[in-house]
């Protein structure tokens, strides 16, 4: 599967992705935090990703503390407590966008963004489009997250197998709508191999893969302000109650209570 980068001619052409894929993003920018910027006990279904740029900040998990380094690209986990401070004297400048990803960031994760390398082109190209159209910055947030992919498993190829084949047509889905045996025939693998194949690869099934797109697509919608009953409909549920039923089940609460708990824009 290739991502084609249109975005700026210094860099290739296509890129070779590899396992993480962006889902969806919001919240994207670059600059200090506000005032008493500080978060406790955060517990979200999306990973912020930040590049630091100056100043001093900390992440806090389980009694451990680290703190953020300049020039360090930084992932957050998904639905795992963490806090999130800085120094009010030394305010934190970082490039950020809050970002939905398959598979979810399952721990905190810094890497060194060495000067010279393919990921340190990313960040800069990151950098300079954070503030550019969704689709753009889409492409771009997902070059960056294969660059970082690959530099922290090294390897720069993938073998297009069972998994790649599902993903790929589960990807390309027109409609938010999944049956095993078309898959299956589509794919040209049994259904067992298939699972278990995508599982070994994705670390998921490809029912949990399609419920985590369907499940974000819909939080894009909801994030856009599209009516509940509206949302539930394109998402092909039965009806809206199942909707925040399956909704509540993924993210925690229902629709309604998860968007009024929504953090503050950093600013």
């Amino acid at each position: 599967m290739f991502l084609a980068i249109f975005v700026d001619n210094t860099l290739p052409r296509s890129y070779n992705t590899t396992m993480m894929t962006l889902q969806n993003f919001f919240n994207a920018n670059e600059s200090y935090t506000y005032k008493n910027w500080e978060y406790r006990d955060v517990y979200v279904g999306f990973s912020r990703l930040y590049y630091i740029v100056d100043g001093e900040g900390y992440y806090e998990e389980d009694g451990q503390t680290a703190r953020f380094k300049k020039g360090y690209l930084y992932l957050t986990p998904v639905k795992k407590k963490f806090s999130l401070y800085d120094n009010p004297q030394n305010q934190l400048l970082h490039t950020y966008s809050h970002v939905f990803t398959t598979p979810p960031v399952s721990h905190f994760t810094e890497i060194e963004v060495v000067e010279g390398s393919l990921l340190a082109d990313a960040v800069d190209l990151y950098r300079k489009h954070i503030h550019a159209d969704e689709q753009t910055l889409s492409r771009v947030i997902q070059f960056l997250l294969s660059c970082v992919e690959q530099t922290l498993s090294g390897q720069s190829a993938v073998t297009r197998t069972a998994a790649e084949k599902a993903k790929a047509y589960l990807d390309g889905l027109q409609d938010f709508s999944l049956d095993m045996a078309t898959l299956s025939h589509a794919v040209g693998y049994s259904r067992e191999h298939i699972t278990r194949s995508f599982f070994d690869t994705y670390h998921t099934t490809p029912k949990q893969y399609f419920e985590q797109a369907r499940m974000n697509a819909a939080l894009r919608r909801l994030l856009d302000g599209e009516r509940i009953s509206a949302v539930a409909e394109a998402m092909r549920f039965s009806s809206p109650y199942a909707f925040s039923k399956a909704f509540k089940r993924y993210y925690g609460l229902s629709p309604k209570k998860y968007l009024a708990t929504l953090e503050p824009k950093e600013t």
